[in-house]
């Protein structure tokens, strides 16, 4: 992909957001409003719930798009921030560096009506396989379905569209560092550049699941689409923070084989070296030698202490935290309330 190719259409439209003022950070709230107003302007109008009233499973519908949307530029934000961290070690020109951050921020086109496509057919499905319970238990089913399917529908299709521009984005981030050229295992913020994007993207298709599962449990119980829709999320959130660093942790840990090795042979020709002058009675000379294993046998301290894991101790526990603990908190309330006479 050049900078003459054309973008998808998840990228055209943050690029035009992102060119308002304010980065159009402003956009996705009101994006919010919109679809609050034409879902719930149906279900008022049509007295399915009483004007001021809200239908739980449709106003958490309403969260995707924008959220979706908001969480795609602040990734594209983080990547372009962790590429600039990146970059001594590729040890490319300075200036291939822009073409790197267009392909970066910038999906492939071509998925657009596919996605469009399938977010019908899943929020169709979807609503099909609820159960009433989940859309108001009953009432006039025809006005749910207008408030909620074009809602629906375009949150899919937004979530496909960030899927496939994830996608492109772990790959280039494997891509880079299996073709840069100057990795420096010494060098812990070129190495751990990618690690806090990676775990940022994971952590927003992990924000989403738990939010479904808070808000939406009536929609999800004994739905299989929406359900296999949140596996699929969860399941995601780990494969984008680990999956795309597994390649640099093997350069890691063949660098440091390189560099151990390296050190071994200067330790053992010092040792050499030592014995030699002791047996000629060169005390004297035993002591810069000396000073030498000392120097040597601290440089093979660091290569040992080096680690191959390319992100920072609290980055990976931070990451695990925000994954585990809601799950955690989320299973407990659930067994309470199980409890529950």
């Amino acid at each position: 992909m050049t900078t003459g190719d054309r973008p998808g259409v998840l990228s055209r439209s943050l690029a035009w957001i992102d060119a308002l003022p304010g980065h159009g950070w402003w956009i996705y709230p009101l994006l919010f409003v919109a679809l609050f107003g034409w879902a719930h302007g149906v279900l008022w109008s049509t007295g399915e719930v009483p004007f001021g009233s809200t239908l739980q499973t449709v106003a958490v519908s309403l969260f995707y798009p924008p959220y979706t949307l908001a969480a795609t530029a602040l990734i594209n934000r983080s990547a372009s921030r962790a590429l600039d961290a990146f970059w001594p070690a590729t040890g490319w020109a300075d200036e291939e560096r822009s073409a790197w951050r267009y392909r970066f921020v910038h999906s492939p086109a071509g998925f657009g009506l596919a996605a469009f496509g399938i977010g019908v057919v899943v929020a169709a499905i979807a609503f099909l396989s609820a159960s009433e319970q989940a859309f108001g238990g009953g009432g006039d089913r025809l006005a749910v379905f207008i408030a909620y399917f074009p809602v629906a529908s375009l949150g899919y299709a937004v979530v496909m569209l960030a899927f496939v521009h994830t996608a492109h984005q772990l790959r280039l981030v494997a891509r880079i560092h299996r073709e840069a050229t100057a990795i420096d295992p010494f060098d812990r913020t070129s190495v751990y550049a990618f690690s806090s994007m990676t775990a940022l993207t994971g952590l927003a298709y992990a924000a989403s699941g738990y939010f479904t599962l808070l808000f939406n449990g009536a929609y999800q119980a004994g739905n299989v689409v929406a359900t296999v829709v949140v596996v699929t999320v969860f399941a995601l959130a780990i494969v984008c923070f680990i999956l795309p660093l597994w390649g640099v942790h093997d350069r890691l840990v063949d660098e440091k084989q390189v560099l151990a090795r390296e050190v071994e042979v200067r330790l053992s020709r010092l040792t050499e070296e030592m014995y030699r002058r002791i047996e000629l009675g060169d005390f004297e000379g035993t002591k810069a030698v000396g000073d030498s294993l000392v120097g040597v046998s601290a440089i093979r301290k660091r290569i040992s202490d080096i680690p191959t894991w390319p992100w920072r101790p609290q980055v990976l526990s931070g990451f695990l935290s925000a994954l585990l603990v809601p799950v955690a908190v989320y299973v407990l309330t659930r067994a309470i309330s199980g409890l529950g006479p």
